[in-house]
């Protein structure tokens, strides 16, 4: 049976030999670590995201892409400290551009819900002469309590116990906005069916439906 040559011993400290190094282990030192993958593709994602941060409609998608990108970049870095990748600069760089990702995206939404006031900001009640329309719609069967409106601004009524659907607007003229529509039950002895749904220029961009609460999201501008 054959097995690996043995490389002379080295004067370990203490004058003690050190045990022989075979050519196996000898190979396995000298081996360069290997590619690091999820620091690449952590890269892409935090790139990704920053550039869907800024795009009207989709911005939202940066949160999940820079979320990502964060967790793959942190694992590759372990890797790295663990010696079983390199990379290492790649790495911290995947790392800053998915938190920098994430950064932006916050900071545009605060912008545009925080900072957004005047003639940029979304106006509750609607204002002739915007450029859009908001309608936010609830149908309760039972009867619900509304909150609509942003993240900034939002409304408080009453829907009524019948099937007939309630109605609230808003306008804007530019910026962006989260727009939320949540209907909640106001008579827990009736079996609420209760639906939402918000509509831009006509446009249905979000609905939802539930037999006590109904959410409904949406992210425009």
């Amino acid at each position: 049976m054959m097995t690996d040559p043995q490389y002379p011993p080295t004067t370990a400290r203490h004058g003690r030999p050190a045990p022989p190094v075979t050519a196996t282990e000898r190979r396995q030192a000298n081996a360069k670590p290997g590619r690091n993958f999820l620091a690449i593709i952590a890269l892409v994602l935090g790139v990704a995201a920053v550039a869907v941060a800024f795009v009207p409609d989709i911005g939202i998608v940066a949160w999940p892409l820079g979320g990502i990108g964060l967790v793959l970049a942190v694992i590759g870095l372990v890797q790295v400290k663990k010696g079983t990748v390199g990379d290492r600069g790649l790495a911290i760089t995947a790392t800053v551009v998915a938190v920098a990702a994430l950064l932006t995206s916050a900071g545009l939404l605060l912008y545009s819900t925080f900072l957004g006031g005047g003639e940029s900001g979304l106006h509750l009640p609607a204002v002739a002469g915007d450029k859009h329309t908001v309608v936010f719609e609830v149908t309760s069967a039972g009867g619900a309590t509304v909150r609509y409106g942003s993240l900034s601004d939002q409304r408080t009524e009453n829907a009524p116990a019948s099937t007939d659907a309630w109605r609230g607007q808003a306008s804007y003229n530019n910026g962006s906005y989260l727009l939320t529509l949540t209907a909640d039950t106001r008579n827990s002895n009736v079996n609420n069916e209760i639906s939402c749904a918000i509509s831009v220029d006509g446009k249905k961009v979000a609905e939802n439906s539930g037999t006590t609460i109904a959410l409904c999201t949406a992210n425009v501008g």
